[in-house]
């Protein structure tokens, strides 16, 4: 079974960094798509709610690490 994007953020929500920010938004956000593996459905969600472009950069980059935590 593939690890969802959600569950792989929340490794992150203790740091004090960028990705972290993004893990604890995801956590409190009751309508984040929690089963979600797509780019393009996260993406149109985060954009659904109006993310900011430096909060959009942070997630590309996320899911650019999450993909390549996948493909090993």
């Amino acid at each position: 079974m593939k690890k969802t994007f959600y569950s792989w953020l929340l490794q992150f929500h203790d740091d004090d960094t960028a990705i972290g920010d993004l893990a604890r938004d995801a956590r409190s956000d009751a309508d984040f798509p929690r089963r979600s593996i797509s780019y393009r459905h996260l993406k149109d969600y985060l954009e659904g709610k109006n993310a900011c472009d430096a909060a959009m950069d942070v997630f590309t980059d996320a899911f650019a690490q999450y993909k390549a935590t996948r493909a090993n």
